[in-house]
């Protein structure tokens, strides 16, 4: 006889990045998500939610490609380009967008939220927490420009791992309406300057990396004329100095001249394929504007400290290149308006050096560092996000974002909750009591008490405040 071949187990196991949270951890983390929502409806701020789900392109329009590439996004049933949300601030400002008149659009609206996003970034070493699932907690406040706004939101922001008894912890500003002041000086395009805001963490490292950071430059064709192949160089030439709707008709010959059936342009469609080379051939800033860019951008990465000094050092900066002083002033103003705040004093930095990793931001940006330079949290104005969602005209809006999971590892004694109900556990003393002790559990539950049946004979666990038997 010929026995059966013995069956290997081949379990379903977790989706790397997705979590399971147990009881005692679930009843924290509920806890400290209402103890936080609580905080900030006291600052006004009303409850929002918005979908899990959205069109892919809310996120794509103006968040850059760093978050674009940790997206969860597929196409549904229908066929539409969808994401598992990666963030909060799209869907709210598509939610204003959707639900504001053109007339309603100059007050101010506070909203809050909490709840679960999705960002795919599962590399090496392990993923971070704030990778795969994990939970955000945050603020939103639309409809101004008034400096007092910023100074709220900052001031709200900072008292979060205050309220949670942290005390290490200091929050860190830069200010991109500065940068972006001394660039003006230097007339760069859009996409060199938000080449150069993304590399801020590092511009101001040394002259090897900036020579890494120019290259890079090259290497995305954000200098003008070099990097190009030779062939590419003469494409360049060809469309020079013709509007942008001749040189893609001209461009779209050149892709049917050179495709055919069996050699096909490949996935993209053609105007895609022509919009992407149009943007090579003519993408570019000269070479020497890009490294004065980097040189001025370098002299403010390096401002890092307290904020009265560091003011000081960007007021010079600003003067000697020539800059617009006007944002300058602003931030001088809201250092001095947000530098007595109790969730400030003592824990409030500037530093230019800072960067965010989606590209929306303008105005003053900001994270909040605790233990071992674990980042909790962050956010910054973004003016333009309306425009870009396709509003009609920019709308002056802020907000920041926690990790609650982030936060749960740097609360004081939060490491473990008892995993005891405060609860009554109803026996039954045979089967024919079954019925009775199903009527008293039921009783216990319409008082407002925790009644637990014994389903088996074991003799009574721990962890109840007493058992009845029926």
């Amino acid at each position: 006889m010929i026995s059966a071949a013995p069956v290997v187990p081949n379990p379903v196991r977790r989706v790397p990045g997705m979590r399971d949270t147990s009881d005692a951890a679930y009843r924290l983390k509920q806890a400290t998500q209402s103890r936080l929502s609580d905080l900030i409806g006291r600052y006004g701020y009303h409850n929002l939610d918005v979908p899990i789900l959205e069109a892919t392109e809310l996120f794509l329009r103006k968040s850059g490609g760093e978050l674009a590439s940790q997206m969860y996004s597929f196409n549904d049933p229908g066929s539409t380009s969808v994401s598992l949300r990666p963030e909060f601030t799209s869907s709210t400002m598509r939610h204003y967008l959707e639900s504001t008149a053109d007339a309603d659009r100059g007050s101010v609206v506070r909203w809050q939220y909490a709840g679960p996003v999705f960002r795919y970034d599962l590399g090496n070493p392990p993923p971070a927490i704030n990778s795969g699932q994990f939970t955000q907690v945050g603020a939103e406040l639309i409809g101004t420009r008034n400096i007092l706004a910023d100074a709220e939101l900052l001031s709200l922001a900072a008292e979060i791992p205050a309220e949670l008894g942290m005390a290490d912890y200091r929050v860190r500003l830069a200010d991109l309406d500065v940068l972006d002041s001394v660039l003006d000086t230097i007339g760069l395009t859009e996409r060199a300057r938000a080449f150069i805001v993304a590399n801020m963490n590092r511009i101001g490292d040394g002259a090897e990396n900036l020579a890494g950071i120019l290259k890079r430059a090259d290497e995305l064709h954000i200098v003008s004329g070099r990097g190009l192949p030779t062939d590419e160089v003469d494409l360049a030439d060809a469309v020079a100095g013709l509007p942008d709707g001749v040189a893609r008709s001209v461009l779209a010959g050149f892709m049917r001249w050179n495709s055919t059936p069996d050699i096909p342009l490949g996935r993209r469609s053609p105007d895609e394929i022509v919009d992407r080379l149009l943007r090579k051939l003519r993408g570019g800033d000269a070479a020497d504007a890009i490294e004065n860019g980097l040189a001025l951008a370098g002299q403010l990465a390096r401002v890092h400290g307290n904020p009265v000094d560091t003011v000081a050092q960007v007021k010079s900066i600003v003067a000697t290149a020539g800059a617009d002083p006007h944002a300058c002033d602003r931030l001088a103003e809201l250092v001095e308006l947000v530098g007595q705040q109790p969730s400030l004093a003592g824990k409030f930095e500037i530093d230019f050096s800072l960067a965010r990793g989606i590209a929306y931001y303008n105005g003053i940006i900001f994270d909040v560092v605790g233990r071992d330079g674990a980042i909790l949290g962050g956010g910054g104005r973004y003016d333009a996000l309306a425009l870009a969602l396709g509003g009609s005209e920019p709308v002056p809006a802020l907000g920041f974002a926690y990790t609650l999971e982030s936060l749960l590892t740097q609360m004081p004694n939060s490491e473990t909750q008892s995993s005891e109900f405060d609860a009554v556990l109803v026996r039954p003393e045979s089967p024919g009591t079954n019925a009775a002790a199903l009527r008293r559990a039921a009783e216990i539950r319409k008082q407002g008490g925790i009644a637990v049946l014994q389903l088996d004979d074991a003799a009574s666990p721990s962890g109840y405040s007493s058992t009845i038997t029926v």
